[in-house]
């Protein structure tokens, strides 16, 4: 593991906001030991691949990276690594609203239509786009889709400022009553990210910049931008690990979120930004609004407020946070209230699913537990195997494991599937059935898994057991289509050989 320990001009600046705290000291603090030894056997899990830290109190008592930066070079991370950060530019986004809240520009009880006439939902008020509750359709997929496959300018980016445009001309029904339930919208954020121009009078990326993240001394956060994207520095690269060989997965090219994603940060610079959400960056007033549950319209509440999430840890512990998850990208920020220490996860390994879980175990080490270790997945030693046994040693192998407790291995579906399919994408059609045999074996109600290991019957050529297979996905998901086709197929196939 590579830990790097230090002190950045960036936070050794002063502030210029009242709101700043003292900067921390990231010079390498004593009792790092616990922290790097769960993230080294995490990282050797293929799991953890990021920067990470933790401070009590506004001071760094850990700040580390292990992995690489995700480059064809494999360069090895360092602490100043420059991630996506994903959603938790949500809440970057609802403090740019409630500056705006503060000068008197706007209410958070106005309806979204007093500053943006031309937005199609006239029920909306600004506080129910901010906690997820407007009941307006998430159409942030389809929006990229149309623009990225236009029979236009093959140069154009999607940068989300057609956003009002596609939901006028769309003028597709609202899925709620406003206010009357819960449910996440990235389109919501995004206009947000208008709403925000519109009353500011400036582009939201300057208005971050020059609002936000200069005054706090933020120097290595920016919205990713068609300006800017190829002069982020220190830059980190999505990639998703797999046994037979690593995949790229960074962004989405001429694709720009904004509002709901697409802010690029690192480590110490989130420190700084925690650090001035606690000490009253945003008023009183309106900040207690912002990390209250969201009340519906018949009286119920969700734990969340705006742009945060108030769920508590895996421990119970109370916490508000918001986590990220973008193309490879994942990543959590989380304040313990009560403890008043703050963890901090960038990773760009798109296989990394243990961000959420690993913020307990970083707080349970800041506490002077021992959290459990990060189980290794088993596709990649069951790689390993199938490239150097025979089958039956193989089979021997997995299923002594599905019978040993406590489990050694991460079972992943997916993960085994995807093994399948690369044998047999590459004409390894003996390896890829064995492979999704043992899918079955280790998730017999998985229609999809029977579907797979009817293709690598299929490929080699044995009809006869492909029909078998297929016929247990229709069993388990009669109702499915495609499962039903695939069975008329091979149905048809047999009788042509017969």
């Amino acid at each position: 593991m590579r830990c790097v320990f230090m002190l950045s001009a960036a936070m050794a600046a002063a502030c210029t906001l009242s709101a700043c705290a003292i900067t921390p000291d990231l010079s390498a603090p004593a009792g790092t030991a616990a922290y790097e030894a769960f993230l080294d056997q995490c990282h050797e899990a293929h799991v953890c691949n990021g920067t990470y830290l933790v401070a009590r109190s506004g001071e760094v008592v850990f700040a580390g990276a292990v992995g690489d930066a995700g480059g064809a070079d494999r360069a090895p991370l360092a602490i100043d690594g420059v991630f996506d950060v994903g959603s938790i530019s949500k809440q970057i986004t609802a403090v740019a609203v409630l500056k705006l809240a503060e000068q008197g520009r706007l209410s958070v009880d106005d309806r979204v239509t007093q500053h943006l006439p031309d937005f199609p939902y006239a029920e909306v008020t600004i506080a129910q786009l901010l906690s997820h509750t407007s009941g307006i359709p998430d159409v942030l997929g389809d929006y990229a889709e149309e623009g990225l496959s236009s029979e236009g300018d093959q140069n154009a980016v999607v940068d989300g400022s057609g956003i009002l445009r596609f939901l006028a001309e769309k003028a597709r029904p609202a899925i709620a009553p406003s206010g009357s339930e819960y449910a996440y919208n990235n389109t919501g954020y995004m206009v947000l990210a208008s709403l925000v121009e519109s009353v500011s009078g400036r582009p939201f990326a300057a208005y971050l910049q020059d609002t936000l993240f200069t005054p706090l001394g933020m120097a290595n956060t920016r919205l990713r931008t068609p300006a800017n994207d190829e002069a982020i520095a220190d830059r980190v690269w999505g990639f998703r690990p797999r046994p037979a060989g690593r995949e790229a997965q960074d962004q989405i090219p001429r694709l720009y979120i904004r509002g709901a994603g697409g802010v690029y940060s690192t480590v110490e610079d989130l420190l700084l930004w925690q650090n001035a959400l606690n000490r009253g960056l945003v008023r009183p007033d309106l900040w207690a609004r912002a990390t209250a549950p969201a009340v519906l319209t018949d009286g119920t509440t969700v734990p969340y407020g705006f742009g945060l999430s108030l769920k508590p840890d895996a421990d119970g512990r109370t916490r508000i946070s918001h986590g990220g998850h973008w193309r490879a990208f994942r990543s959590d920020l989380s304040y313990f209230p009560a403890e008043d220490l703050v963890v901090i996860q960038l990773t760009n390994n798109a296989e990394d699913d243990s961000v959420d879980e690993n913020v307990s175990a970083l707080r349970r080490i800041a506490e002077g537990g021992a959290p459990a270790p990060v189980l290794r997945r088993i596709e990649w030693d069951l790689f390993d195997r199938v490239e150097t046994q025979d089958g039956e040693q193989v089979r021997a192998w997995f299923r002594s494991e599905l019978n040993t407790s406590p489990r050694r291995y991460a079972l992943s579906e997916t993960e085994l599937n995807a093994l399948g399919y690369s044998y047999l994408n590459s004409g390894q059609d003996q390896p890829a059935a064995l492979v999704f045999e043992l899918t079955t074996i280790a998730f017999p109600e998985s229609a999809n898994a029977w579907d797979s290991l009817a293709d690598a019957h299929e490929a080699l050529g044995d009809n006869g057991a492909a029909l078998e297979a297929v016929k247990m996905a229709v069993q388990l998901e009669p109702s499915s289509a495609a499962y039903a086709d695939h069975l008329a197929r091979l149905g048809r196939a047999a009788d042509v050989t017969d």
